[in-house]
């Protein structure tokens, strides 16, 4: 099956999924965005669901009945907190990412969905009706997707294709439902430059100190992960700094095998990947430092 078809119907098969176990979920992102007139044409590799945050493990266990497993990948520290699991399917092509909250909502995760969720529209994938959460809200978690990182040039491009079209016809409607959201989801510090070019009033100081320093280092920093290995020894306790910082210099072979392409590595190919790690680590430690001393976390 073509990941153009499979990712369709994957979020058509989770929202049956979900409703036939009465868990509240919605679609965000992927096909969705080109649906709402948010981006152009593009194939998604992974079905986005967000789902009621009090039963992310519950429903995860579900789709584990129906042969979807957490994806295997080696551990790599976060700056923000976890939010996400990876499903994959043995005989299905595309992911599912299942989302608990999205990153850049400081407001609290229950009250953000069940905003959302009173918000949702019925959205259509794979000729199938879908539970999908309303344009501005879509907007707005693309937008808080190319944000959390420092920019490529994909992410530009969709920045822009989004911001031109909520400038082109957002309805009176819309733009009061992105003034609500941006109130509680706790987004207008995050998005100001974005909410300010809308139209959308101050303030814009919703976030404190250290909700503000994470977002800033994990958004500017020159490779997220190197930012989260010195993150995550900056904020450890004493002990456990030494432990994190020789598994960030030298992982396991087994944690290395985690990596796509990596399974059945040998003994050179393993080298080398430790090689080229180590200069990548090497290369981008003098930015995320200065950007770490310079959004400082207590």
């Amino acid at each position: 099956m073509p990941i153009a078809a499979a990712t369709p119907l994957a979020y058509a098969l989770v929202a049956r999924i979900a409703a036939e176990h009465s868990v509240r979920i919605l679609a965000i992102k992927g096909p969705l965005l080109e649906k709402m007139g948010l981006r152009s044409k593009k194939i998604s590799s992974d079905a986005d669901i967000l789902v009621e945050p009090s039963r992310m493990s519950e429903f995860c266990a579900i789709l584990e009945k129906y042969g979807w497993n957490d994806r295997e990948v080696r551990f790599s520290p976060s700056i923000l907190d976890p939010h996400s699991r990876t499903l994959i399917h043995a005989n299905w092509p595309s992911d599912i990412d299942v989302h608990s909250y999205f990153p850049g909502f400081f407001g609290k995760a229950d009250e953000v969905f069940d905003l959302l969720w009173e918000t949702r529209i019925e959205g259509e994938l794979a000729n199938v009706p879908v539970p999908t959460a309303s344009r501005v809200a879509n907007a707005v978690i693309a937008l808080l997707h190319v944000l959390r990182n420092s920019p490529a040039a994909e992410d530009n491009v969709q920045h822009a294709e989004i911001m031109a079209a909520l400038k082109r016809d957002m309805e009176p409607a819309e733009f009061q439902a992105l003034v609500r959201l941006a109130d509680v989801g706790r987004v207008r510090r995050v998005l100001e430059e974005e909410l300010r070019e809308l139209g959308v009033a101050g303030p814009f100081d919703d976030l404190d100190s250290v909700e503000l320093a994470r977002w800033k280092i994990n958004r500017t920093s020159a490779e997220a992960t190197t930012g989260g290995w010195l993150y995550a020894i900056r904020t450890a306790g004493w002990k456990a700094k030494i432990g994190i910082f020789f598994r960030a210099l030298h992982p396991s072979n087994e944690e290395l095998r985690k990596d796509p392409g990596m399974a059945d590595a040998n003994h050179l190919e393993m080298v080398r990947t430790r090689a080229k790690r180590l200069a990548r680590g090497i290369r981008t430690l003098p930015a995320a430092s200065i950007n770490l001393f310079r959004n400082r976390v207590n």
